[in-house]
């Protein structure tokens, strides 16, 4: 086991803590709350600038980031609150011990995409800008099934354009 496994092992006990700790239903809240939040802000932040503007007669260069502010963190608050009455359900019907396994599965499974994802993109900028070694993942349990679990699962992404997108991105500039 190398020193990214020990690395890789703690983030996901944390990760099983946390999502043990807020349960599914928290955890799941919290994702869909983050989504429909950008979503919700970038479709229906110009609403917002309409209702600020007519009714507090603000005129700011910044009403556009205000609003989108205020509407994100509407959506983040109504969404959560959703999830603790689903959760207070839950707990009435006494599935909380079920609600904090699935806590502990999606917490894993959340952190371990995350992770796949960072750690597919450093291994692509890594090609053009040295961020970490060749050998990186070499010895390592982990590193290769998680490295593999965003595009499995997102078959439909085209890593392979992200990857241009990057290599266009750090390609030097001719002087």
């Amino acid at each position: 086991m190398s020193i990214l496994d020990i690395v890789l092992l703690v983030l996901f006990i944390f990760a099983g803590f946390n999502g043990y700790r807020k349960g599914f239903i928290g955890q799941a809240a919290g994702l869909a709350g983050l989504i429909l939040g950008i979503w919700g802000a970038i479709h229906f932040s110009d609403f917002t600038a309409k209702l600020l503007a007519e009714h507090l007669s603000l005129t700011s260069q910044y009403l556009p980031l205000i609003a989108f502010a205020i509407t994100f963190a509407a959506l983040v608050v109504a969404v959560h609150f959703v999830g603790l009455l689903a959760e207070n359900i839950i707990k009435l019907a006494f599935l909380g011990l079920a609600n904090s396994i699935l806590g502990v599965i999606f917490g894993v499974l959340k952190t371990a995409l995350i992770l796949s994802v960072i750690l597919l993109l450093l291994g692509k900028v890594s090609d053009r800008v040295r961020i970490i070694p060749d050998n990186f993942g070499e010895n390592s349990l982990f590193y290769g099934p998680i490295e593999r679990l965003a595009p499995s699962i997102f078959p439909y992404l085209n890593f392979d354009e992200i990857k241009s997108t990057i290599e266009e991105t750090f390609k030097p500039k001719p002087n």
